[in-house]
């Protein structure tokens, strides 16, 4: 089951600098142009059910599993379309607003129109 899905609309200036470091930060359109330089900028949309570890990110053509969800990180993508994610696959949230991801390669390709996914386990 599909549980959230936007289209990438922009992309901050610092986002590759930030993939670098293994995060990704996303936010709805409604985002501040300070936060969008940092960003990569969605539609925004609903978050149908909430995500949890297990659950698959797809990103472009790139497919993450979910392995640590932090304890507002639901709240933030449902109101301002807001997730911090982090390429660590850890098992343990590091911060509050944190989304955990495990996968082969960091999303470097990503561009204007891709879609980002968020599917049940």
């Amino acid at each position: 089951m599909t549980k959230y899905e936007v289209k990438v609309i922009e992309i901050g200036v610092m986002v590759d600098e930030l993939l670098r470091q293994g995060i990704l930060i996303l936010f709805d359109k409604t985002a501040p142009p300070e936060l969008q330089e940092i960003s990569l900028v969605h539609t925004g949309g609903d978050l149908i059910e909430e995500i949890e570890a297990g659950d698959v990110v797809i990103l472009g053509n790139l497919t993450y599993m979910i392995t640590a969800v932090g304890e507002i990180s639901n709240r933030n993508l449902r109101n301002i379309g807001h997730a911090c994610l982090k390429f660590d696959g850890r098992k343990l949230p590091e911060l509050p607003g944190d989304v955990h991801l495990s996968g082969y390669e960091l999303p470097f390709s990503l561009k204007k129109g891709d879609y980002i996914i968020i599917k049940s386990k």
